[in-house]
């Protein structure tokens, strides 16, 4: 499985594009350009609040360039991310796939409006955009990949009681 659909939906969308819409202080990050979200607004998320209790992270917001299309890979030090599109309403894609070559099959994640994904970073994926910025809201854990998987984390959210 390369992502996972959440089933809590973000009750702070709007306000996440509201400040990636105005934010000054863009900074270099992966090749992305990305800012911090600040924890007075990731605190009035639920779901977000639980999952910081359980596994601390940093949240940031990453934009893409319209007419860029990022390089296939897996994460260096991300074993698993979560994920939310801010702008589902532009053309882009972002893709996975478990095999090289000239022709190879893949699979998109389709985004919808107002939803977190979990989101395997050790499977290759890429990102393609088209005509418009796209900001993609992103969670980086303190556990590194060897600390904390896509499966045990996708475990704990489908049995929270476990």
């Amino acid at each position: 499985m390369n992502y996972y659909k959440i089933p809590s939906r973000s009750v702070i969308t709007k306000e996440l594009l509201a400040f990636a819409a105005t934010a000054q202080n863009w900074q270099d990050y992966y090749n992305f350009k990305a800012i911090q979200v600040p924890i007075e607004m990731l605190s009035k998320d639920p779901f977000l609040v639980d999952l910081f209790r359980k596994h601390p992270f940093v949240a940031g917001i990453v934009q893409l360039s319209p007419y860029v299309c990022y390089d296939w890979h897996t994460d260096t030090r991300r074993g698993v991310g979560v994920n939310m599109l801010l702008t589902p309403e532009i053309k882009s894609h972002c893709l996975f796939t478990n095999t090289e070559g000239a022709q190879f099959p893949f699979e998109e994640l389709v985004y919808e409006p107002d939803t977190y994904y979990l989101f395997n970073t050790q499977v290759r994926h890429t990102v393609i955009n088209f005509y418009e910025p796209r900001y993609l809201f992103t969670i980086e854990f303190a556990a590194d990949k060897d600390q904390l998987s896509f499966e045990n984390l996708l475990e704990q959210i489908k049995n929270p009681a476990v």
